[in-house]
């Protein structure tokens, strides 16, 4: 269930990222996005290795 929730957000971020790619990003949105993105993907990870386990 929790896979599920991360896989949904990491989507609508990529979608998100997408429907902004016409318009101009500042600085600090661009970072921003990029730590969403991160925090994301270490999520997805930590979840993965703690099933290993």
């Amino acid at each position: 269930m929790m896979i599920l929730e991360i896989l949904t957000v990491a989507k609508e971020m990529d979608t998100e990222s997408r429907e902004h790619q016409g318009r101009r990003l500042t600085a600090r949105e661009m970072r921003a996005r990029q730590r969403e993105q991160r925090r994301a993907e270490n999520a997805i990870m930590e979840i993965a290795w703690s099933r290993l386990c």
